[in-house]
């Protein structure tokens, strides 16, 4: 199942739309019953705006930074699954995720699942669900989603999340930053820490000898001077990457 919000008209979409953003109802979810009274998000941001006009936009400019800067793709979407934001990590990551050449509109697939079953589950505000799936490509993508608890209540004033975050992570990338970080660390050699990388995701000896193409032996010699740096290493955690 999937939902047709990300548009290329979206491509522009900023921090600025959490500002100004407005639940919609969707098929199947239940409308919020019409009220006149504006919503205490948007109260709250319509005096922000009236008394100091140029901090919405520094607030707005601020947060854009900063979100651009994770390393994680951002993507904050509506309780009716209307996108409110996305970085440019997200936006790189969904057309990863997504078949471009067959729907280039369509939220992808995991993203979606992810969403519709944090809203079906209704799970707490400090659970996340965890998804992993791989791309066309072949690279792994973790896709994680839990409510975004607001720091305001919500306009029906029980405090309810509206909006769901969900981070994407490409593991690969995750990892080779992870085997950098044990190479200078620890002062291991490229073969040593690609083969102590293997053994962190659980791969055998054996396993590790048919991926690399080398001997049974030139693994656990490897593996033998991975652990004698390691030894060496315990107590002097600090060091620069």
């Amino acid at each position: 199942m999937t939902a047709p919000i990300l548009t290329s008209s979206l491509d522009s979409l900023s921090v600025n739309s959490l500002f100004e953003y407005r639940p919609h109802p969707f098929a199947g979810a239940i409308a919020p019953r019409p009220s006149n009274k504006p919503s205490v998000m948007n109260r709250s941001r319509d005096r922000l705006a009236a008394t100091h006009p140029g901090d919405l936009t520094d607030l707005s400019l601020m947060w854009s930074r900063l979100l651009e800067l994770l390393p994680q793709g951002v993507v904050l979407v509506s309780r009716n699954l209307t996108l409110v934001y996305w970085n440019q990590k997200a936006k790189q990551l969904c057309r990863t995720l997504a078949d471009v050449e067959r729907s280039s509109s369509m939220l992808p697939l995991p993203v979606s699942e992810v969403c519709h079953r944090v809203i079906r589950d209704g799970k707490p505000i400090d659970a996340s669900l965890v998804l992993e799936c791989q791309t066309s490509s072949g690279h792994a993508v973790r896709v994680s989603a839990r409510w975004l608890e607001m720091a305001m209540p919500t306009e029906s004033g029980n405090g309810a999340p509206s909006l769901i975050a969900v981070f994407l992570e490409n593991c690969d990338e995750v990892m080779q930053q992870e085997m950098r970080i044990q190479q200078k660390k620890y002062d291991l050699t490229d073969r040593e820490a690609e083969i102590w990388m293997l053994l962190r995701q659980e791969y055998t000896y054996q396993e590790i000898a048919q991926n690399l193409q080398i001997s049974l032996n030139t693994v656990k010699t490897h593996v033998k001077n991975v652990y004698a740096k390691r030894r060496s290493c315990q107590g002097k955690d600090k060091f620069w990457c």
